[in-house]
């Protein structure tokens, strides 16, 4: 061989030799997880340490979303919305959140490009992001928890504010925090189909009329209508039993809602002489309605407390209805008779 050949040669040899050494290390290379899948000293640590012993302290509670900030209040032993002009929350989601956030353990770390945090729940609220902005506290300055909350596939997402650092957690999920109305205690009026015996309709179109509980069970038209053919068995039963299915997804002070003369007035008598007097309204581009209670003289004890319950519950306040339902309480005569 030549001495050039030779030279050729071991220049080859050279090559091929770094190449390999190159594809070994690339190959080790592929064996390192990425950062963020890096084991993590906080994994399995609480997310909020001390927050377990101040949950006693938090008096305030606030949430910023892209579509609405508001503040859960804690009045005496009772906790209220103020934005819904310090209607009562449910005590039992406020114990709920209490002890969710001070369960809730690094469970995996996510992802820190910010890019990437809306798809997680935990974009930037102030910057039109999906995240939640909570921040818990006592009222005067301290705060217990501030944390940017996110869902996704029934699993609770965190990030601090001043973090980038995305997590997964473990050991409870977060209540719904989008949405204020979440909060809302807006079990006002219990009442079971089967109490109902009559239900008297002023309707916003149309005459007035009464549906009464028959003989066997059903509902039928009271005089002067009670010769009029009924489109469907189930119409005057749907009418009178329309307060058993009350289901707000809203509320404002009755004195914002409730001037004037209201569009339509539904009277719910139950067996025990209770009357419930639904009241409807347009607000806000809304259905609302108001729901007061009454007994007649000489009514019995449980249909006097029933009716102080009710009106305890609601007298103060107009509750906002889906189309439907709001529907319900104004139904005319027309739409279930020939």
């Amino acid at each position: 061989m030549s001495e050039v050949g030779s030279r050729r040669r071991r220049k080859t040899l050279i090559v091929l030799g770094g190449i390999a050494g190159a594809c070994a290390l690339l190959g080790a290379a592929t064996f390192i997880p990425a950062q963020d899948e890096l084991p993590r000293s906080e994994v399995g640590q609480r997310v909020l340490p001390a927050y377990e012993s101040k949950t006693s302290l938090v008096s305030l509670i606030m949430v910023s979303t892209q579509e609405e900030s508001y503040h859960l209040v804690r009045n005496g032993e009772q906790w209220v919305l103020a934005e819904k002009g310090s209607y009562p929350v449910s005590p039992v989601r406020i114990q709920d959140l209490n002890l969710a956030l001070a369960s809730i353990t690094y469970g995996r770390a996510m992802t820190r490009d910010d890019r990437k945090f809306d798809r997680i729940g935990l974009g930037d609220p102030g910057a039109g992001g999906t995240g939640a902005l909570l921040e818990a506290g006592d009222g005067q300055g301290n705060s217990f928890a501030k944390l940017i909350a996110g869902f996704r596939d029934g699993r609770s997402y965190v990030r601090k504010p001043d973090d980038l650092q995305a997590w997964a957690v473990e050991g409870a999920v977060l209540p719904p925090l989008q949405r204020a109305a979440y909060w809302l205690d807006l079990d006002v009026v219990k009442v079971a189909a089967a109490d109902i015996v009559e239900a008297d309709v002023r309707p916003a179109e149309g005459p007035a009329y009464r549906v009464v509980r028959r003989a066997d069970g059903g509902f039928g038209l009271a005089p002067p209508h009670h010769q009029r053919l009924v489109l469907a068995a189930l119409g005057p039963q749907m009418v009178a039993e329309a307060l058993s299915r009350l289901a707000p997804v809203d509320v404002a002070p009755a004195s914002e809602i409730g001037v004037g003369r209201p569009l339509a007035e539904h009277i719910t008598r139950t067996s025990n002489g209770v009357a419930i007097v639904v009241r409807s309204w347009r607000a806000n581009d809304r259905g609302w309605v108001t729901v007061s209670a009454a007994t007649a003289e000489g009514a019995t004890p449980e249909a006097q407390a029933m009716a102080a319950d009710i009106n305890a519950r609601a007298a103060a306040w107009a509750f906002g209805l889906n189309e439907l339902d709001w529907g319900a309480y104004s139904t005319p005569l027309g739409a279930i008779t020939e």
